[in-house]
């Protein structure tokens, strides 16, 4: 039987744990606390090396690495004795965060028909997949090669110059040529605009074709093995909706084998390898109709919802201020491959692992509940160590708590929350919203004077994290964060490029600073300085990320703010505000920034910008 890898990282990290609980001599809190500080890097490092393996895929919500994730963690807290936080008996609280296109199995279909009755009957998966599209299609046309499909006339290089492909199913090389004179216009080392993608599909938009055969270059595909399919929803706006189907080179070849691309001197050039060569050297249009074959191809979508899951797990307090609860939290979630979110040319195409965003938060809370839990003594106020969910999609789970919650949020006194605390550089520690409440700022100087970080504690509300979401409620909170590397966001945030050491320390030290919040006699006094309550507030309108930055509507809900403006499907949403707009996340969070306040929108629609101006109140 073939091993799991995945299974074997979840033993290795049952055994680290059951290691320690073992060991804990609960006689005096002291001594316990002493055993669980000696033993934190190792059961750190075995939770967070689980957390951000290649095997969970980068934990994108909805997905089933994302759930055994959820898992992982529930067993993590039942090991110590940790309730289920839900009125159900369950530690998960679920949430739709969206609705999300899928390809209806079966439904994808690819046939050419050429001269002398040829037929070739693409194999879905195998030799083709098509991007999403909001609705389905059958269609039938004439093939049309354009080359790279590439139309810069500064650069003296139109492929479409002379040529008519309305109504046409154009067939494409992906990026752009590469030429060996260093002096050409086209740099493989530093591609132009014109490979993007986005750039590609508007001028087949523009030139009226009915749908794009999109085939890898020899860069991306060198060989057969590597001439990988993109997923259906890689490519997301950037197709503008144009039916777009990714061919494997070997299928065109076969085109190109009975039909060459030919020339006036009788030149032939019978597959692929050799038409990008021509193209590279003379930077010629080798645009011609394909003669004699045409495609038929069709596909169907579905919207299904995207159910994912906020982890919830309690520790009851004991005595008169038992009733009030304080949140230990931080979030579970990260990009998947990066489809959305990443600032990684190989956005969508490699594992996005997040170790420091926020595995290292994750597991500071899984730890910090090990050893609330097994103090022989309960906490005076219930602890409740939450792990949330859709964080990187806008704050959707910590969102979703706030507004369900499960403990009354008037009597939720505190939240501490850690978002990448995994890269601590010169003791370097930034703890956003300590003005959040008058008495947080002493409580974390008494104990740096034992740790001594160079601690940041800006003033003011900081909303890119789950903090914000209770802050906006009314509630006291603090972030710890060890700041930004250039890893972030990018499939090189990984388990080895953790200072885990630095991780274990501001665990130590936010634990001091818990027991003090635990200790106070009075609840915390919240600041309206640090925050102020919303109600929370939704656009109504489901977003998308294009390739270059872009935020796109492609779904208005009936009756929503989005739906009252005026925005249409389709728009880009460059500004609100002041505010430069290239992540669909950005959209969510300024948005709850300027609940019950208007703001105003710029828009890019079909290439005319114009302002909306949209009072955000539900």
């Amino acid at each position: 039987m073939t091993a799991n890898p995945l299974k074997n990282l979840h033993m290795q990290s049952a055994v680290i744990v059951l290691t320690f609980l073992c060991s804990i001599n609960v006689a005096m809190v002291g001594k316990a606390q002493m055993i669980a500080a000696e033993g934190a890097l190792e059961r750190y490092s075995a939770d967070l090396k689980f957390l951000a393996a290649d095997e969970l895929k980068g934990r994108l919500p909805g997905s089933p690495e994302m759930d055994q994730a959820a898992d992982y963690l529930i067993e993590r807290f039942k090991e110590v004795g940790l309730s289920p936080g839900m009125p159900d008996g369950s530690y998960l609280q679920p949430l739709d965060v969206g609705r999300t296109r899928a390809l209806v199995s079966g439904s994808a279909t690819l046939v050419f028909n050429g001269p002398d009755n040829r037929s070739i009957t693409a194999d879905y998966a195998n030799e083709f997949t098509v991007q999403m599209c909001r609705s389905g299609y059958e269609i039938e046309g004439d093939l049309f090669f354009v080359g790279y499909g590439i139309t810069a006339e500064e650069l003296n290089f139109d492929e479409y110059a002379g040529i008519d492909v309305t109504d046409k199913i154009v067939v494409m090389i992906r990026r752009e040529p590469s030429p060996s004179d260093k002096n050409s216009v086209f740099s493989a080392d530093e591609p132009s605009q014109y490979a993007s993608i986005r750039n590609k599909c508007s001028t087949v938009r523009s030139q009226g074709a009915k749908a794009i055969i999109f085939v890898n270059d020899s860069g991306t595909a060198p060989d057969d093995e590597r001439d990988e399919l993109a997923a259906e929803d890689l490519f997301g706006a950037s197709t503008f909706n144009i039916p777009f189907i990714h061919l494997k080179r070997s299928a065109f070849d076969r085109i190109l084998e009975a039909s060459p691309i030919k020339f006036a001197d009788g030149k032939r050039l019978n597959n692929l390898a050799a038409v990008e060569k021509s193209i590279s050297e003379t930077l010629e249009s080798h645009s011609q109709p394909l003669s004699g074959w045409t495609a038929k191809t069709a596909a169907d979508f579905a919207r299904k919802p995207v159910m994912t899951n906020n982890v919830i797990a309690v520790l009851e307090g004991e005595g008169p201020l038992a009733d009030e609860t304080i949140v230990i939290g931080g979030h579970y979630d990260h990009l998947g491959l990066g489809a959305f979110g990443s600032r990684s040319p190989d956005a969508g195409r490699k594992i996005h692992n997040g170790a420091d965003d926020n595995a290292t938060g994750t597991v500071a809370v899984v730890e910090l509940a090990r050893r609330y839990a097994t103090r022989p003594n309960k906490p005076s106020r219930r602890m409740v160590f939450m792990a949330f969910t859709a964080e990187e999609m806008g704050l959707l789970g910590a969102q979703h708590y706030v507004a369900n919650p499960i403990f009354p949020l008037d009597n939720t006194v505190a939240m501490i929350n850690f978002d990448m605390i995994g890269s601590l550089r010169d003791e370097n520690l930034t703890i956003y919203s300590t003005d959040s409440a008058p008495e947080f700022a002493p409580i974390v100087d008494k104990h740096n004077e034992e740790f001594k970080f160079n601690l940041n504690k800006p003033a003011g509300a900081f909303g890119a994290s789950d903090h914000f979401a209770f802050q906006q409620k009314g509630i006291p909170v603090m972030f710890f964060h060890t700041g930004l590397t250039p890893t972030y966001h990018t499939p090189g945030d990984i388990f080895d490029t953790i200072n885990l050491e630095g991780a274990v320390k501001v665990v130590d030290y936010t634990e001091k600073v818990i027991d003090d919040i635990l200790a106070m006699q009075t609840r915390p006094t919240f600041s309206s300085g640090g925050g102020g309550r919303s109600s929370g507030v939704r656009l109504g309108a489901t977003l998308e990320d294009g390739e270059q930055g872009e935020v796109f509507i492609v779904e208005i809900t009936e009756g929503s703010l989005a739906d009252k403006a005026g925005f249409k499907v389709g728009d880009r949403i460059k500004k609100i505000d002041d505010k430069e707009i290239s992540r669909r996340r950005e959209v969510n969070r300024e948005v709850a920034a300027r609940a019950d306040k208007k703001a105003v929108f710029l828009i890019d629609r079909n290439g005319q910008e114009q302002t909306i101006e949209v009072e955000l109140k539900n």
